[in-house]
């Protein structure tokens, strides 16, 4: 029993060791799990608490950018950070006051806390994704799409392409007509030039040939030199005959004197006489065939230099009129390969009756005017002959006037033949051409007035005097380039990195009817092919629309005849630039007038572009018989122009005209409608999107490119620790938990990030 007892004694001390063993990992590991669970209860509040914190920050958004649509921070950084700080503060449990147990005592660090801001409003893909939030809503696609529906189901897109294709073929084909027929003008004023000069030439020809014959025939086979050797001959007999003479009548003195008869000598000096007088006859003849012979040379001499020269002239008119029918007939075929093409096209598009105009236009074929030349050319090739003959000849004996004589009458019936076929079909190709050609006119000079009205269109801008209260404005918005200044919109540009900023504006070319009718039709040609997919055109477009003023805006009523009034918050109508905004959208110049004008011009030109396309569907058929399509073209872009000019008067005044007043009488588009349709037309996002931030930036005051679309929000909390810091601070070395321990306070950095 003793044994025992002091056996007991001596181990109670281990027992007390063993159970301190024992019980103080227990305590620690509980310690540690209670610390534990606090810091992960402290790391779920500091999150809530950032991401309230950066929910409370983006609920400052900007209330002059909330007008339009957009959320954005605009307020200073300063400002921003300690809204974020005071509600993450708000949302600790350690600055919540509280008379009970609290188990965690979590609060915020001013050290490591932060407020970073990102992607502003001047980024053109952060502005787009707001407009399309906004605009997905509010849209009125019914409406955009009623509008592009229009076109297609009236079949009034379809029309306008076959009238601009009209237009382009009637342009390209009355071009080559008029170079076929300018060169064949040419070419027949050349060779009525050839046929003058042989009606002069044949006459001139025939009678002296008819002259070289005769002295041909007198002269016979007798030479100039023979003639005059024979007549020095006779002058030698005639002078020894009159010495003869002269012995006789000094012997016939002597005997008379001597008064001695001289009957013989008398007798002998009779015959001497007679004699010498024969002589003198035979000289005088001779003379005379000298002469013949003098004429002939000198007329053979005469007609182998004028033949030479008269050909050179002939030949060198038959190339001038060589080369101009060469360039006929390749216009001539070209002409003939597009009518071909054209007829092809109408025959598959189902043309409308403008198009027969077409079929009027005079048709040569390759073979006529081929024959034309080779007539010609044979012709003339005559006329060479006949200079060959008189080149060649020595004698021109009855055989070298038959022939001569037949070559130019050949030459002078070939040139006389073809003059009078050819003037049957130059009469035949200019029937028309002279009505064709003042009919145009009529129709140019008709269609002017209206274009130059256009053209002197005043936009609504209000001016005191030559003073334009917006320019300061515009100035803004598009920079001073005098002063090297730079504008919003070059900012915005520059900020997405398009760093061309200059963009083109449609060309509307008012000065004539020809330009304005081609250019009205090109206008509108593609309009089809865009109505496919656009829906973020038609939402970006009619946010502009919506949120912008515009020139008639105030002055639209609706069905009951009351004036509209915008319900949009941005109020438009109360903008820095009256009236003018959604047109600088459009066209970007740096004065209302400008924008006005061009917006004017192009609504203009829409208009024209429907009244020709209608006027083509119904033209003049008299027309249509002058082989003239640009005739029938220019007289439909008068008629258009008509119509375009009394549409425009209601349209400026807030007024809606039928789309069409043949197709699409159904649908009323007003002004607003109209610059819906150009948006769409001159689709250009990067610009638009520049251009809309630039005007919020002048209307709000507001630099879109220091505005916050998305904020990240970064606080450091810390809580105290209850038991072993120094082991939870070896614990997160070691990547367990995310405690920093600092004094014996567990830091918690957390981060939050939000965006609208």
């Amino acid at each position: 029993m003793k044994l025992l007892r002091r056996l007991i004694a001596e181990q109670q001390g281990a027992v007390s060791l063993y159970l301190l063993l024992l019980l103080v990992p227990i305590f620690l590991f509980c310690a540690l799990l209670i610390d534990f669970a606090r810091i992960k209860t402290s790391e779920k509040e500091a999150e809530n608490a950032v991401k309230t914190g950066v929910r409370s920050t983006l609920s400052a958004f900007s209330p002059s950018l909330h007008a339009y649509g957009l959320y954005a921070l605009t307020d200073d950084r300063e400002k921003a950070q300690g809204l974020f700080m005071r509600t993450v503060n708000g949302n600790v449990s350690g600055n919540l006051p509280s008379s009970r147990f609290q188990f965690i005592d979590l609060r915020v660090e001013e050290e490591g806390s932060s407020l970073t801001s990102m992607y502003s409003l001047g980024n053109h893909a952060v502005m787009k994704k707001q407009i399309m939030e906004e605009m997905k809503y509010r849209a009125p696609m019914i409406y955009s799409l009623e509008i592009a529906d229009a076109f297609k189901k009236t079949g009034i897109a379809s029309l306008m392409g076959q009238a601009s294709q009209f237009s382009k073929n009637a342009a390209h084909i009355e071009k080559l007509l008029d170079e076929r027929d300018s060169y064949l003008d040419k070419a027949w004023k050349e060779w009525t030039a050839i046929y003058q000069k042989a009606s002069v030439l044949h006459p001139f020809y025939t009678a002296q040939l008819a002259d070289l014959n005769g002295l041909s025939s007198k002269i016979g086979i007798h030479t100039v030199d023979e003639v005059r050797r024979t007549i020095q001959e006779t002058e030698t007999e005639i002078n020894n005959l009159k010495k003869e003479l002269d012995r006789i009548d000094n012997r016939i003195d002597a005997l008379h004197q001597a008064g001695a008869s001289a009957g013989s000598l008398l007798d002998k000096r009779r015959q001497l006489k007679e004699q010498m007088n024969d002589m003198k006859s035979i000289l005088s003849d001779l003379e005379q065939l000298l002469q013949y012979i003098l004429d002939y040379a000198k007329l053979i001499a005469m007609l182998k230099l004028k033949s030479t020269q008269d050909l050179d002239e002939l030949k060198d008119r038959l190339q001038r009129f060589q080369d101009a029918l060469e360039q006929a007939k390749k216009s001539n075929d070209e002409l003939n390969a597009q009518l071909r093409d054209v007829q092809s096209q109408s025959s598959a598009s189902g043309a409308f009756d403008a198009e027969k105009a077409f079929q009027s236009i005079h048709l040569i074929t390759r073979g006529e005017l081929d024959e034309y030349g080779s007539k010609a050319s044979s012709s003339v090739a005559m006329f060479s002959g006949l200079q060959s003959q008189l080149a060649n000849v020595l004698l021109f004996d009855a055989q070298n006037y038959a022939n001569a004589d037949s070559t130019l009458q050949s030459f002078w019936k070939q040139v006389q033949d073809l003059y009078t076929a050819q003037s049957a079909k130059e009469a035949e190709r200019n029937k028309n051409k002279s009505a064709a050609n003042t009919s145009r006119q009529e129709q140019r000079k008709k269609a002017q007035p209206y274009l130059d009205q256009a053209m002197r269109a005043i936009a609504g801008c209000s001016l005191a005097g030559s003073v334009d209260p917006s320019k300061e404005h515009y100035i803004a918005l598009q920079g001073d380039p005098s002063k090297g200044n730079k504008g919003y919109y070059q900012a915005y540009m520059e900020a997405n990195q398009e760093k061309n900023s200059s963009q083109p504006v449609p060309v509307i070319d008012l000065d004539n009817a020809d330009k304005a009718g081609s250019s009205a039709l090109s206008l509108i040609s593609a309009f089809s092919d865009l109505l496919v997919d656009v829906r973020d055109e038609f939402y970006l477009d009619e946010f502009a629309v919506s949120k912008f003023n515009y020139r008639t805006l105030g002055m639209e009523k609706d069905i009951h005849g009351q004036l509209k009034t915008s319900k949009e918050l941005s109020q438009p109508e109360s903008h820095l630039l009256i009236n003018q905004e959604l047109e600088y959208l459009l066209y970007g110049a740096n004065s209302c007038v400008s924008n006005q004008t061009m917006a004017y011009a192009e609504m203009f030109a829409f208009r024209l572009a429907v009244g020709t396309t209608e006027a083509l569907l119904e033209p003049d058929k008299a027309m249509l018989n002058l082989g003239s399509p640009l005739l029938v073209f220019l007289a439909a872009v008068a008629e258009g122009a008509a119509k375009a000019q009394q549409d425009m008067a209601k349209l400026v005044q807030g007024e809606a005209v039928p789309l069409s007043s043949k197709l699409g009488q159904w649908l009323h588009l007003n002004y607003k409608d109209y610059l819906r349709v150009f948006l769409l037309l001159h689709s250009r996002d990067k610009v638009l999107l520049s251009r809309m931030q630039s005007l919020i930036q002048l209307n709000t005051g507001l630099d879109l490119l220091q505005s916050s679309t998305y904020v990240s929000g970064t606080a450091t909390t810390s809580i105290k620790l209850w038991f072993l810091p120094g082991l939870m601070k070896q614990l997160g070395k070691t990547g367990l938990n995310s405690c920093k321990v600092v004094e014996g306070r567990c830091q918690i950095t957390k981060t939050g990030v939000m965006g609208y």
